[in-house]
């Protein structure tokens, strides 16, 4: 019915201690067990061994008996099971739930239950009511999501049942503002997600939302009047809400109201996600005024077409000791080396992310910035900075050896070379995200070789359009002796664009049994023999990509779905070989498909194809032929 689990994020320092506290007070009272449950045992053997060699020291004797001690995982106390869970992702714990009765009850404890999503659609709303109505029902309705849907006497009655326990609301194009209104009255979390037309023009009433906490509106289709009817009731005097959470677009029309309620939640607010539609007005003491007293600020997003001034005057008044920690700046034309500077002096202790993307004014002059920010620094994104080059990247970020930084994002950064990026890799210890699309001058097979000596805890490989590799890079070579098989826990490869690879690589080289991810557009010289090499050597597959992959039959479809058991969502646009079989092949064996992408085949008849889908897989999130 659509019920999901959201992990939390990565744990805390402070839990990582607690943690590994925790582990070695278990290890140190299962070691005394097992030396007291011993010491029988090595009697009788020094006994029998008296005669023969000499006796061992009491510490050669310990290390052996902990060596052939093998305590099973099972055996480990709940509160270690829970502790290792909050590691995992939403789908990792799914499958959790597949390994034994024990796992399952703890999945469906509500430590993880009550962070569960409910999607409703016009497809199982009737479902899910009746299940509510007639059975004691095990779903967790904290948090829910309003999916395609109208308004209905229906989901009048539905919300009226679980509106109570609702405090997480989502709406994706649905404008049923008037069946929620009244309904929920211990919301904390409204999500207005791409809604576009509202019955009657009636919006939501925020007031009525007297715990509300987070307000985010994505607002590039709602109505103007709407957004700033929403702005205008999360003013102080109409309304008592301690806000920590907003995302709301700018407009000339809202200047003045939003500017107004980020003054009158200054001192709760938490998180700020502005993005600015069009340039605003020169003047900047509002602003100033508004972030001067934000002192628990810890996440700010500002993006769109903000002019420097402004960002200047942001910036600037924010309190120092504001626990900044994310600072998002994505498309910010105007931001200078100076500022970053400045920023880096100002949070040089508390900032942890970092995302630059698109503030095509920073050059080599940022490294003093990168490097004061690099003993903290957990991710960095500098996409399309084309002015940066390799040997700045480098004195910025690895001047020494850096065990801080886990995400690196380097997309469109042109002038990177191949000595700087394989330097980089060698100084980077402790990477689990690596973009380099389109680096083409950089990514080479010695650089992908570097890659799987040295990055071996790598989760996420982005290498889209870097058509200087071969198989060499792939397979392990004299000349490049480490192979891609070294990533064992991959969870995300794009080689999209990366022309230059046969089916050796699918065939020798992707042995990853941890891959959920995989794009493989554009490569040419693919053929349907390595397509099913891949189904066996990375069966955990859930999201594929194989558009233009010009070799792609129907069987090879048949193959995919046959054998990538937890296939979800496949591209196969522009595969000019694919026929209306393929869409038959997805009825029967995709059971779990919840995304097709197939534009562009002129050999499938398209309107007849939507109808045997919406026939028969109506619950698919999106089709797109």
């Amino acid at each position: 019915m659509g019920n999901s689990l959201i992990t939390c994020g990565k744990p805390s320092q402070r839990r990582e201690r607690r943690f590994l506290q925790r582990l070695s007070n278990t290890y140190a009272q299962a070691h005394r067990k097992i030396e007291f449950r011993m010491l029988p045992l090595l009697g009788l053997s020094r006994n029998k061994g008296s005669s023969g060699s000499p006796p061992r020291s009491p510490e050669k004797k310990d290390r052996r008996t902990v060596r052939k001690i093998q305590v099973p995982i099972d055996m480990l106390p709940n509160e270690m099971w829970l502790e290792v869970m909050s590691y995992l992702s939403y789908n990792d714990l799914k499958q959790l739930r597949m390994v034994s009765w024990h796992c399952r009850e703890l999945v469906n404890r509500r430590k993880f239950m009550s962070q569960g999503k409910v999607i409703i659609t016009r497809h199982n709303l009737a479902a899910i009511k009746d299940h509510v109505e007639n059975a004691p029902s095990k779903l967790s309705f904290e948090r829910i999501e309003l999916r395609n849907l109208k308004q209905s006497p229906k989901l009048d009655s539905f919300l009226k049942l679980v509106g109570p326990d609702v405090r997480h609301l989502q709406v994706s194009h649905a404008p049923v503002f008037r069946n929620i209104n009244g309904k929920m009255p211990n919301l904390k979390v409204l999500t207005i997600a791409a809604t576009t037309v509202l019955d009657d023009n009636i919006g939501i009433n925020l007031k009525q939302f007297i715990n509300l906490e987070a307000f985010e509106c994505d607002g590039v289709s709602l109505d103007s009047a709407l957004k700033l009817s929403m702005l205008l009731q999360l003013r102080k005097p109409a309304n008592r809400v301690q806000l920590r959470h907003l995302q709301f677009e700018f407009t000339h029309d809202n200047e003045e109201v939003l500017v107004a309620v980020l003054r009158d939640h200054a001192k709760t607010l938490e998180y700020i996600d502005i993005f600015f539609s069009c340039s605003p007005s020169v003047e900047t003491l509002p602003w100033s005024l508004a972030f001067g007293s934000m002192r628990n600020l810890s996440v700010l997003k500002l993006s769109g077409n903000c002019h420097l001034l402004l960002l200047e005057a942001i910036l600037m008044s924010v309190p120092a000791v504001a626990p900044l920690r994310q600072l998002d700046l994505t498309g910010m034309l105007s931001l200078t080396n100076e500022l970053l500077l400045y920023v880096a002096s100002k949070w040089e202790f508390s900032l942890k992310s970092l995302d630059l993307m698109f503030c095509v004014q920073l050059n080599c002059a940022c490294i003093d910035a990168l490097r004061q920010l690099s003993g903290q620094l957990k991710c960095l994104t500098m996409a399309y900075c084309r002015e940066l080059t390799g040997v700045a990247l480098l004195k910025g970020i690895a001047h020494t050896p850096n065990y801080i930084i886990q995400e690196l994002h380097l997309e469109e950064v042109c002038f990177i070379d191949e000595e700087s990026l394989c330097e980089l890799l060698v100084r980077l210890y402790n990477l689990r995200r690596l973009s380099l699309d389109n680096c083409r001058q950089a990514v080479t097979d010695r650089a992908m070789s570097l890659i799987c000596k040295y990055q071996t805890g790598l989760r996420q490989l982005n290498i889209e359009y870097c058509i200087k590799i071969t198989d060499k890079g792939f397979l392990g070579t004299p000349d490049f002796p480490y192979a891609i098989t070294r990533l064992r826990g991959l969870r995300e490869l794009n080689l999209r664009g990366c022309k230059n690879l046969t089916d050796r690589v699918l065939k020798e080289a992707l042995i990853l049994p941890e891959l959920r991810i995989l794009s493989l557009g554009y490569c040419s010289f693919f053929y349907p023999e390595g397509f099913e090499a891949l189904t066996h050597n990375a069966p955990a597959i859930e999201t594929l990509c194989v558009s233009s992959c010009m070799k792609v039959d129907d069987d090879t479809v048949r193959n995919f779905l046959r054998n990538f058991k937890r296939l979800r969502s496949i591209n196969i646009s522009n595969c000019m070989r694919l026929t209306l079989q393929s869409i038959h092949h997805i009825l029967r064996h995709g059971h779990n498909m919840v995304e097709l992408i197939a534009c562009s085949i002129d050999g499938m008849d398209q309107e007849q194809a939507m109808r045997l889908l919406e026939k028969h897989r109506p619950q698919m999130k999106q089709v797109l032929l």
